[in-house]
């Protein structure tokens, strides 16, 4: 009775304790930005400002801006204009004039904001991506504050008053007949109209609608907050587009282009005429052939692809490519770009389900166009609205699918779910690009990507080529992930494989890594989470690394007995500081080395529990260092939960000082104390963690 009691006791103790923690945190972007600002501040302190000091400016709300530009009178070197509803930011002006002043090819440019709320509190941090040409053409994502150099003005016709057009700094080519019934010369909102027509022409005449050029954005993005709205904003969508360049879906935009679609496929005749089904179903005004790639299937498999694409030849040509041999999908894909006669190729997976007419214009009106690389369709998974691929997001651990696994109902970080949106890569499932580009690049790597990431490593090198990759998030496909070839992270072996080719990935893409100019470098670096989300991580780890700890050995052996799989691990990071912020094999001024990911007990309240990082030498199991572990705030892993309690600070880091473990592979694992008992639970992930000499 009494040792029941003092447990209780302890147990009070504890949840009070981590209820406190729970508070301190949980990710609140108006305690981030508050401690970001006192830092930026004072590192602005020491920026030479003068440069920018010589240019005039003047801030002009949207509703005035037109009258401003139409009337007479001498302008400033600047124009900064901004909504009616909220207030510049007090250096926004500064970084304005610093940009230009530094960016002296560049006369248009735009930043981040947020809203202020009636308590003073800041929320809903907008945070945009750098120049994209193609979201621009579906949403005014310019938001709420936008500046140019008054000089552009003579560029344009402001008010398209009198002038037939404007003159631009490079020729651009007339909109093609394809986008003539996409015009709209009829807005809802004048003012709105307005803007985002000078914006469109002022962004045409400087380049924003041609490939870059040695890597270089046409039109500016400074990655700082420069307005706090008052209102949360509306968006403009893309019907305020009067002369759109592109790529408002028309359906006699693929009428007079060959379409190849290439479909790998092995012994699944059934997966295949589902796909196959739907094609025939759901194409119309879009001349196509279909090409099947097979690596394998059986005799009695072959004779049914045969019977499929015989049903399907009075839709157009088709082609049976047969070839036995070990999986390559870049090889496979290769093989069928080879054989097409289209000006356009589509790769698609055999378990893609298209249950939308003019799926294939929405594809090919973007993938025709000269500055555009790779372009995706958003996925969902089958029956259901639930988002499997609406672009990829290129972090420090590599490439992810963000808003996976939420709902298509909502609207999702200011629409990226919904418009068209220009991402590093799209995946493989559904790939349109056009035949001459795709030998430009050499096509897939068959090489370093047999299974994984020939997709990815395709768009990387798409995008070091100046282009612009598109995911249509307008538009869906059902996608039966995995059916065809299995699960890699189920399989110990494609597992490791899988993590070989990631890491060629990484090597190869050096300049890439943990690079996306599409996300923005404040939001969250986790792949876990879905959304998108304010990054408190780097600044734990800064605090971490102020004073950082040493790996103690560990007196006595672990038990057998406390290794108990009610204590499950996830290990997503473990390597050195410099690789972490500088990519693989790295070598900068970050000492230490850093372990992150997620551990809880099943059905338990895990607020009893203190964690320990475990780190086990290869061929040593006896020999046990051990890293004390500080807790994360993880609402993705919480919310998928359901028998435990205290699961918010399921998240854990350690960051520790190098030099003290000898050189060699160590295994990560966990022990999980509890502090109202004797009860001790370990678990060992199957990541290592490489200390190098």
């Amino acid at each position: 009775m009494l040792k029941e009691k003092i447990k209780g006791i302890l147990k009070a103790r504890q949840d009070a304790a981590y209820e406190k923690e729970v508070i301190e945190k949980k990710p609140s972007y108006h305690t981030w930005y508050t401690a970001y600002k006192r830092t930026f501040l004072k590192e602005q302190q020491a920026v030479d400002h003068t440069p920018g000091q010589k240019f005039t400016t003047e801030v002009v709300r949207y509703s005035h801006l037109k009258n401003y530009l139409l009337t007479g009178g001498e302008k400033p070197d600047i124009i900064i204009a901004c909504d009616d509803c909220g207030n510049l930011t007090d250096y926004a002006e500064m970084l304005i004039r610093d940009f230009f002043a530094a960016h002296s090819g560049i006369g248009l440019l735009y930043g981040d904001e947020d809203r202020i709320d009636d308590r003073g509190e800041l929320r809903d941090p907008w945070l945009k991506a750098d120049w994209s040409p193609d979201t621009f053409l579906s949403t005014f994502y310019f938001g709420g504050i936008f500046a140019f150099r008054s000089s552009e003005l003579m560029l344009i016709n402001p008010g398209g008053r009198t002038a037939a057009d404007y003159e631009a700094k490079a020729a651009i080519e007339a909109d093609s007949e394809d986008e003539e019934e996409a015009r709209n010369d009829d807005p809802d909102s004048p003012v709105a109209a307005w803007i985002y027509d000078m914006c469109l022409k002022m962004a045409q005449a400087e380049g924003g609608f041609s490939k870059r050029v040695n890597g270089k954005y046409p039109i500016g993005h400074i990655s700082e907050i420069l307005f706090h709205r008052t209102e949360r904003p509306k968006m403009w969508d893309g019907r305020y587009i009067k002369n759109s360049l592109t790529g408002r879906f028309s359906r006699e935009s693929a009428a007079t282009r060959l379409i190849s679609i290439i479909i790998p496929s092995k012994d699944d005749p059934g997966v295949l005429g589902v796909c196959l089904d739907t094609i025939m179903q759901y194409t119309d005004n879009a001349p196509y052939e279909l090409i099947i790639v097979d690596n394998g299937s059986t005799p009695e498999n072959r004779e049914k692809v045969r019977g499929l694409l015989a049903k399907m030849e009075e839709f157009g040509a088709t082609q049976y490519i047969y070839e036995k041999e070990e999986f390559n999908f870049s090889k496979m894909c290769n093989r069928g770009a080879a054989a097409a006669n289209g000006d356009l190729l589509l790769f698609l997976n055999d378990d893609i389900e298209i249950r939308k007419p003019g799926w294939l214009s929405y594809l090919s009106e973007k993938a025709k166009l000269p500055y555009i690389g790779a372009v995706g369709m958003k996925l969902l998974y089958p029956n259901s609205d639930v988002i499997q691929h609406a672009g990829v997001i290129n972090l420090r651990v590599g490439p992810v699918h963000k808003l996976q696994y939420l709902s298509n109902t909502e609207e999702l970080y200011f629409g990226f779910n919904k418009g068209v949106r220009n991402v590093m890569a799209v995946t493989g499932a559904c790939l349109m690009v056009r035949t001459s580009l795709f030998r430009e690049i050499g096509g897939f790597n068959e090489t370093d990507f047999a299974v994984a990431f020939n997709d990815i490593d395709f768009c990387y090198r798409i995008y070091e080529r100046g282009y612009y990759n598109v995911v249509r998030n307008n538009m869906y496909l059902y996608h039966h992930e995995s059916l065809s070839r299995g699960d890699d992270r189920k399989d110990s072996i494609k597992s490791r494989r899988l993590s070989k080719e990631l890491e060629t990935l990484l090597r190869n893409h050096p300049d890439l890594y943990g690079k996306d100019p599409f996300y923005h470098r404040f939001l969250t670096q986790n792949p876990a989470e879905s959304r998108f989300v304010i990054d408190v991580e780097d600044t734990q780890i800064e605090e971490l690394q102020e004073n950082l700890v040493k790996p103690e050995l560990r007196r006595n052996p672990l038990p057998e007995k406390w290794e108990d799989p009610v204590l499950r691990l996830g290990v997503e990071y473990a390597n050195s500081l410099d690789e972490w912020y500088l990519g693989p094999f790295a070598r900068g001024d970050r000492k230490g080395y850093y372990v992150k990911g997620y551990s809880f007990v099943i059905h338990a309240d895990n607020a009893v529990y203190k964690r320990t990082v475990l780190l086990r030498p290869h061929g040593e199991p006896g020999r046990i260092y051990t890293v004390p572990a500080q807790s994360m705030y993880r609402e993705d892993i919480a919310a998928n939960l359901t028998g435990e309690i205290h699961d918010q600070l399921t998240g854990f880091i350690a960051v520790f000082t190098e030099g003290v473990l000898p050189p060699g592979t160590y295994q990560v694992g966990m022990l999980a104390s509890d502090m109202t008992s004797r009860q001790r639970l370990v678990q060992w992930s199957d990541v290592d963690l490489k200390v190098r000499a």
